[in-house]
């Protein structure tokens, strides 16, 4: 039996990826150390080179299975291609699959607030740090898979309107999104908004009819042929479908 190998069923894994995110996102990586991890767990120290390989490798499979549901969602709101058919979005209905996907978004990151603030202080901390490599891996995992479900489910299949610039409207939906998460909590208080479940509700309603009314064609115009341009002097950003690279497991 291999050193550290847990006998029978255990929840030993899953207890080190929730006392990871709680240490993680309090204390800087450098901070947090493996016997501190393992003792929030409960669970011998020897677990998480057994499961994870190191410290490194516990800190991303936290990131990414805490975050995997969202990564779900923009994969899924691809429809499948065929060997001799580009896949149809035309029929899609827009506003209720990206609410889909943003209420996923909050309904993860709301009971760990701290999530967002440490995958932005990691993006801005020095570039050759182990962190920052793992951190700027899974956003850049985000990104593609973002920037396809925008070509995929709004420009190609005409449910943008003519003049938005789609990647523009990309960082639109994404500040959006992530706002609330990293604002002042006092701002948040002042604006009326908690994170709490009706609250998100409400924020989720609200950022789907800004959404709706600035980027989007009318559901009745969608899938006609519509002339996707940005201002004359602004080179339009996508024209075709982007390459997709699949993310890393």
């Amino acid at each position: 039996m291999a050193s550290g190998r847990p006998r029978g069923e255990s929840t030993a894994r899953q207890q080190l990826i929730d006392a990871a995110r709680q240490q993680f996102t309090a204390q800087s990586f450098e901070s947090v150390s493996i016997r501190l991890i393992a003792a929030d767990a409960g669970v011998d120290a020897a677990l998480i080179r057994y499961y994870f390989g190191s410290k490194a490798g516990l800190f991303e499979q936290m990131l990414r299975e805490t975050l995997q549901p969202v990564l779900s969602g923009l994969k899924e709101n691809h429809h499948a291609r065929s060997a001799d058919k580009e896949p149809d979005h035309t029929d899609c209905r827009i506003p209720e699959r990206l609410e889909s996907l943003m209420r996923t978004y909050y309904q993860i990151m709301a009971p760990n607030p701290g999530l967002a603030r440490l995958i932005q202080r990691v993006l801005h901390a020095e570039r050759d740090t182990e962190p920052y490599q793992i951190v700027l891996r899974l956003f850049d995992d985000i990104q593609d898979l973002s920037r396809l479900w925008i070509q995929r489910m709004l420009v190609d299949a005409g449910h943008i309107r003519p003049g938005v610039d789609p990647m523009l409207a990309r960082l639109s939906l994404v500040s959006l999104m992530v706002f609330p998460l990293l604002a002042p909590p006092a701002f948040m208080e002042n604006s009326g908004i908690s994170l709490k479940p009706t609250d998100i509700e409400r924020l989720v309603k609200h950022n789907i009819s800004l959404l709706q009314g600035a980027l989007f064609v009318a559901e009745a115009d969608a899938g006609a042929d519509v002339d996707v341009d940005v201002d004359v002097d602004v080179e339009p950003t996508i024209t075709t479908p982007l390459p997709y690279r699949e993310p890393s497991e």
